[in-house]
């Protein structure tokens, strides 16, 4: 199976922008990957290194529940080491986006999000993503803020590979039936969360004004009301994030029929993720 493939498995749906593999975990399989800043449609996907390993996922998603985003944030602005390792990394992660855009004409945004921060920050120093932070450290060594985030997560891997039964159908089967069966469900819910959270948040950013937020509400509004048709009333996590996977398409035709405003494509991937985010709240089995 080759990378690409590994990926899918580990997120629940075919990765946008995929590159190529900059990390990987002890077992050999995929743990964090290189994106293109713009997707094939030449919509923009601001996180330039992805974490992938169901593993790490979970871990850092424990850390960010647990106040990580905020408590990380306010030691890089009391710690100038940390703070300078923010900026250099920051222009680090510009640099390298503008490498890998160059020679691309479709892009949606004309090249505005190749200035964005690590996760797509406009403001770095208020943190947005661990899962990028840590990423990054991975991908690029030298990254203190995000190797000292990397340091809370023990352990770093797991003492036996969490890729291999989603990769391997026969391996749940042979090593412990549907408890092991379950984790390419929950790996594929995890990451959909993962997204949809950090939808909502750039999603804030992008309302420069009372007019466009009331604009992108409606779009959010849109996509909610079709896929309560698509899905209905009463569902579960997994199955919302396996309607996720399908959902590019629809999401496209659903807003473009409102007579949206230009440059409405560039922010339809955080519309499409806020909405998720919302309707989540009604599955069966949420939990915060």
């Amino acid at each position: 199976m080759d990378d690409r493939s590994v990926v899918e498995r580990q997120l629940g749906r075919p990765p946008r922008a995929f590159r190529r593999v900059v990390r990987r975990c002890p077992f050999g399989f995929v743990a964090v990957s290189e994106q293109a800043p713009y997707d094939s449609a030449g919509n923009p996907f601001p996180t330039t290194y992805y974490l992938t390993c169901p593993h790490l996922v979970a871990a850092v998603s424990r850390v960010e529940a647990a106040g990580g985003v905020e408590r990380w944030s306010d030691e890089a602005a009391r710690d100038p080491a940390l703070a300078d390792s923010l900026q250099r990394a920051t222009e680090e992660q510009r640099a390298v986006r503008r490498n890998l855009a160059r020679g691309l004409s479709a892009a949606a945004d004309r090249g505005a999000s190749l200035e964005l921060g690590i996760a797509g920050a406009r403001r770095p120093e208020r943190l947005k993503c661990l899962h990028a932070h840590v990423a990054f450290a991975l991908a690029r060594p030298g990254y203190e803020l995000g190797e000292r985030i990397v340091a809370e997560l023990e352990p770093l891997w797991p003492p036996r590979c969490c890729t291999e039964p989603l990769v391997t159908p026969a391996w749940g089967q042979e090593r412990g039936g549907d408890r092991l069966a379950s984790r390419p469900v929950d790996a594929a819910v995890e990451h959909a969360r993962q997204e949809w959270e950090a939808s909502v948040r750039r999603l804030a950013e992008e309302a420069g004004d009372h007019g466009e937020r009331a604009q992108l509400l409606a779009q959010v509004d849109v996509v909610s009301a079709e896929l309560r048709r698509r899905i209905g009333e009463t569902f579960t996590l997994a199955e919302l994030a396996r309607e996720y996977a399908r959902a590019e398409a629809w999401t496209r035709q659903a807003v473009e029929e409102t007579d949206p405003p230009p440059g409405w494509a560039a922010t339809l991937s955080l519309v499409e993720g806020a909405a998720f985010h919302a309707y989540a709240r009604g599955a069966v089995d949420y939990e915060p």
